[in-house]
């Protein structure tokens, strides 16, 4: 099994092209009012880039990477039935930006409680749900 999730919607759903991606997320996020922030959590949609990713912006412009330490992406599970809150087996998500560390102690961690189920490799790539986040985490959070 592969530690990396690719980034499987990429070129469909939103940009694959690294450049074309970071001017679409500064262009987006330099329009968007910071009008809440710092926030603490954020909801933002997750369709395709064309339909929301203006709308991400808004909620992805009130974090301050100097605030927050740790991000956590919930989303729905829209082709697989899962009975818990699933965790990624994956050690990195990838974005046409740069790779994501997952923090596995955590969730080795959220698994110990038995509240959650590791999902498979296939159910993490072929959902598109915390997938739509990711270019925006790596955007606002920078190296």
């Amino acid at each position: 099994m592969t530690s990396v999730r690719t980034a499987s919607h990429a070129g469909s759903w939103y940009s694959s092209n690294a450049r074309e991606l970071n001017k679409e997320l500064e262009e987006w996020l330099s329009k968007a009012d910071l009008c809440h922030g710092p926030a603490r959590a954020i909801i933002a949609p997750h369709a395709g880039y064309r339909y929301s990713g203006p709308c991400a912006a808004h909620a992805y412009r009130q974090i301050s990477p100097a605030v927050i330490k740790r991000v956590f992406i919930l989303g729905p599970s829209h082709r697989v039935r899962l009975s818990k809150c699933a965790l990624t087996q994956m050690k990195r998500y990838a974005t046409p930006l740069y790779d994501l560390v997952i923090d596995m102690e955590v969730n080795n961690e959220l698994a110990a409680t038995g509240h959650f189920q590791w999902m498979s490799a296939d159910t993490d790539e072929n959902e598109h749900s915390i997938e739509l986040h990711l270019p925006y985490v790596a955007k606002v959070f920078e190296r």
